[in-house]
């Protein structure tokens, strides 16, 4: 179970959330939940790259990602996920979430 849920809204051109993430949390106790415009975090091979390293596990809203012409098959680190399963993370299997 991780212990930190960092929710990611911007692209990484905006933000690099790993700098927060990495100063608030243990790799092993955080999780990136990417909404928004976060999604093309997953998307860009380099932020996607920095995300995998900061972070135990990586969720991508499933929604955002296709209202943006995307599909999971592009994600290059995390897997989609419909907001129930966001949701449930949050709300369930983390203890505090940071908005970044």
């Amino acid at each position: 179970m991780t212990k930190t849920a960092f929710l990611v809204l911007k692209s990484p051109q905006e933000q690099d959330p790993t700098h927060m993430i990495r100063r608030f949390s243990e790799m092993e106790d955080a999780s990136a939940i990417l909404v928004e415009d976060g999604v093309y975090q997953a998307l860009m091979p380099a932020s996607a790259d920095r995300l995998s390293k900061a972070t135990s596990q990586v969720l991508v809203s499933r929604e955002d990602l296709e209202a943006r012409g995307y599909t999971p098959n592009e994600l290059k680190v995390g897997k989609a996920a419909d907001y129930a399963d966001i949701v449930d993370l949050i709300m369930e299997k983390t203890e505090r979430t940071v908005t970044v």
